[in-house]
């Protein structure tokens, strides 16, 4: 960006766009289109992605490049001649490997790898509320138990108190009638 701005001593240029249009007759992007535009806009302060004068992110902009087949890690899917004897050459695991390299899809077992380790994450936390939630049922559980114990001590209480008050009733008008 900062490229652009003084780069002549003319006039500041406040931003710059380069746009790519990619013919889709093939459905290569998986975009229900003929054409398919892709633009960028340098800007002074940030950049900015448009698909089909939609604005997106970066990130939308790679994957969907990366579905099509463009991959960061081989843009133009050339394997050189040493690694052409490596591959005859190697065993079926290798082989199978610098294939998925060559061919782009690479990024899909990346993806695959990442989905799995969320996975793994998110099933360690559904294990720790399931532990979290059986601790407040059984709390629960005891609760209740103290609850209905509570209730038949105040109802055996109040009966002991009807008790002392009766006896003591009694005592006290023997006593007035001596």
């Amino acid at each position: 960006s900062s490229g652009i701005n003084a780069e002549y001593g003319g006039p500041r240029v406040v931003n710059a766009y380069v746009e790519i249009t990619f013919d889709n007759s093939d459905n290569r992007i998986p975009i229900d289109k003929e054409e398919v535009t892709i633009r960028r806009v340098i800007g002074f302060k940030k950049d900015q992605y448009f698909l089909d004068k939609k604005n997106v992110t970066k990130t939308d902009v790679m994957n969907l490049l990366e579905s099509a087949g463009f991959s960061r890690s081989n843009p133009y899917y050339i394997v050189k001649q040493g690694r052409i004897n490596q591959m005859a050459i190697a065993p079926d695991s290798q082989r199978l490997k610098l294939l998925r390299e060559v061919a782009g899809t690479r990024v899909y077992d990346e993806r695959k790898e990442e989905s799995l380790s969320i996975l793994k994450e998110t099933e360690g936390k559904i294990e720790k509320i399931d532990e979290f939630l059986q601790y407040i049922e059984e709390r629960l559980k005891t609760l209740e138990e103290e609850k209905e114990e509570l209730k038949e001590y105040q109802k055996w209480d109040r009966m002991h108190r009807s008790l002392e008050y009766t006896m003591y009733d009694k005592e006290l008008r023997e006593v007035r009638d001596k």
